[in-house]
């Protein structure tokens, strides 16, 4: 069971919202209104067809009184596209159409309207912005996700600064059922973001996130991820930064117990599924204080039932077997430090002391794990970076998180951010 419950976010119905309608706000081309009719003197004057004007014209009038029906005058403006001849005639029916059409809601004769007006080529330069990001809008409403996405592609390359349409683009492949591309759509403009310096927009994370995670694209859902726990930490942020490694990484147990020490360190384990992945990941054979200290954690949370067979066998055999290993642990770390002592060794006792809280001890013992041929330096290294960092060194535990390489990368560098995050919150 994830960590998150993905979502689609699916866009309203009117997921044009309020943005579309300051469209409105150019209001219909009248021919009546001196203001519109009159061009400046650099503006070659609109061409209208008579046969266009005279039925427009009283249509229009109608619409500006008081009570009119605007349903019955939507299917009057319908009837006059037969009379349009002109680019300009165009223009002032799709301009109609569309502020009619609008009102009463019917996004496909809207859609059709600002369409017309954006092929008459007579939208007004300032005014394109807009007008392309609401084709798309309405486009996206009335289903055709082909249309949003360049729509909405040529109103971001215009210039609108507006982070909705890369969202709504986004869902266009949601809604097709198309995960991956929407995935590889998230992929370049969360990559472009970052290159330019950039914090990537939350909404887009978490609509690639979602699709990432339904597509089962492990690399994207984890990069996404941990971008949103970056930029935007939370508790739902790190969550999912971590819950993506838990339930697609297929991690071992020593992998999964460092994501689960992470998690632990936030402070955000809060339900039965925590802690029994990080108790059965810990092992009270190898690690008992940790495990009754996580266990009994995890009862006073209300997360853990004394009770339930595998927490009572936890919490007996920890508090059984811990004053045992502690007895061994000057053995351990005299055998860890001989001559010739293998990796193995070596990396066991630093557990155990780490199992402990002796962190300062464990991380030495670290150290030397990592000059011992045939280490696992990858778990050598995230477990000296945890040791330092528990050990109140969080600079050192940083430049050791950044030495870590192969699988066990992407929790080091989880480790990194969350450390990175509470320094700064400390200073």
């Amino acid at each position: 069971m994830p960590f998150f419950a993905p979502s689609s976010r699916k866009a309203s119905k009117f997921a044009i919202a309020a943005a579309i309608m300051s469209v409105g706000a150019f209001g219909v081309t009248a021919f009546d209104a001196p203001a519109c009719a009159q061009r400046s003197k650099k503006k070659a004057e609109p061409e209208y067809s008579d046969e266009f004007r005279n039925a427009i014209a009283p249509i229009q009038e109608a619409l500006e009184a008081e009570g009119a029906d605007k349903a019955a005058l939507l299917d009057q403006i319908v009837a006059t596209e037969a009379l349009v001849s002109t680019d300009d005639d165009k223009y002032v029916f799709g301009n109609t159409l569309y502020l009619t059409a609008l009102e009463l809601k019917n996004w496909e004769l809207a859609s059709k309207g600002m369409e017309l007006m954006l092929a008459s080529g007579k939208t007004p330069e300032e005014n394109m912005v807009g007008y392309t990001a609401n084709a798309g809008r309405l486009a996206f409403n009335i289903k055709d996700y082909s249309l949003a996405r360049q729509r909405l592609q040529q109103a971001i390359d215009l210039g609108s600064q507006d982070p909705e349409l890369q969202t709504l683009i986004t869902q266009t492949f949601a809604a097709e059922n198309n995960s991956s591309g929407g995935v590889e759509y998230v992929m370049q403009q969360i990559d472009e973001q970052l290159n330019a310096g950039q914090a990537p927009d939350d909404a887009l994370l978490q609509t690639g996130l979602a699709a990432a995670y339904k597509a089962g694209r492990y690399a994207e859902t984890s990069k996404l991820a941990h971008a949103a726990a970056k930029y935007y930490p939370n508790e739902m942020n790190w969550r999912n930064a971590i819950g993506v490694h838990r339930d697609l990484g297929r991690l071992d147990d020593a992998k999964l117990l460092d994501l689960m020490r992470l998690l632990r360190a936030t402070g955000y384990m809060k339900d039965q599924l925590d802690y029994e992945v990080y108790i059965d990941a810990a092992n009270y054979r190898v690690l008992p204080a940790e495990v009754l200290e996580v266990t009994q954690a995890g009862v006073s949370a209300g997360a853990l039932n004394s009770s339930d067979p595998f927490v009572s066998e936890a919490l007996t055999e920890s508090q059984s077997q811990a004053p045992g290993l502690r007895a061994d642990l000057a053995e351990l770390e005299r055998d860890a430090r001989a001559s010739g002592a293998t990796a193995k060794i070596t990396l066991a006792a630093a557990d155990a002391y780490f199992n402990f809280g002796e962190n300062s001890k464990a991380a030495e013992l670290y150290e030397i794990a990592l000059t011992r041929p045939g280490v696992d330096s990858g778990m050598a290294l995230t477990r000296l970076g945890i040791a330092q960092y528990e050990a109140g060194n969080s600079a050192a535990a940083l430049e050791t998180f950044a030495k870590v390489e192969g699988d066990r990368a992407p929790i080091a560098d989880l480790w990194a951010t969350f450390i990175a995050q509470q320094s700064a919150t400390a200073s």
